[in-house]
């Protein structure tokens, strides 16, 4: 991949995993009802990600991508336990690099 065209990819993987965790702090809001469609929503989100990567990158990892879009629509419940994980270590990350940056 091209410098540029990994920085574009970055950039909109980015924008990408800020919402999946804007809906996956909702859902954590919302445990209730709207929990179940707002952790579908946020593992939809991490599927197109995950397409939306496969389709600019080379075709080894276009491969892996797919597997992983693959594995989350065979597996919806483990993959929104992941992605609740990942975007909980995510907001995390982000939190305590903003108190250093402070």
């Amino acid at each position: 991949m091209t410098k540029s065209l990994t920085r574009k990819v970055k950039h909109e993987l980015e924008d990408t995993l800020e919402d999946v965790a804007k809906t996956l702090r909702q859902a954590a809001d919302d445990l209730g009802d709207d929990a179940e469609k707002a952790i579908a929503q946020a593992t939809q989100a991490l599927r197109q990600a995950a397409q939306a990567l496969a389709d600019k990158a080379s075709p080894e990892v276009k491969y892996v991508a797919e597997k992983a879009v693959a594995e989350a629509k065979a597996h919806p419940i483990a993959t929104a336990a992941a992605a609740l994980s990942a975007a909980a270590a995510l907001i995390t990350i982000v939190s305590v690099t903003r108190r250093k940056a402070a």
